[in-house]
């Protein structure tokens, strides 16, 4: 999809991501990217990213794990 064919009103649902690694699993399933913009937490910066599901039918997910899953093998490992 090319730039100028991006119209926002087309997009049936956003996710927010928080990886580039998530980023290109979201638009290898056809997400497109709308908005990148780091967050500031605490002295770190974080990149985030929100990608909108913009074809007909229901949204494809990849399948990844989420920050929470991600937060919690970390701490299971840290043990």
């Amino acid at each position: 999809m090319e730039l100028e064919d991006l119209n926002l009103q087309d997009t049936r649902l956003t996710a927010e991501l928080s990886s580039s690694g998530e980023l290109n699993k979201y638009l290898g399933e056809g997400w497109v990217l709308i908005l990148s913009y780091v967050k500031n937490k605490s002295d770190s910066q974080q990149p985030r990213f929100v990608v909108a599901w913009q074809q007909d039918g229901p949204p494809v997910f990849p399948e990844i794990l989420d920050e929470w899953e991600r937060r919690e093998m970390r701490r299971q490992r840290n043990r």
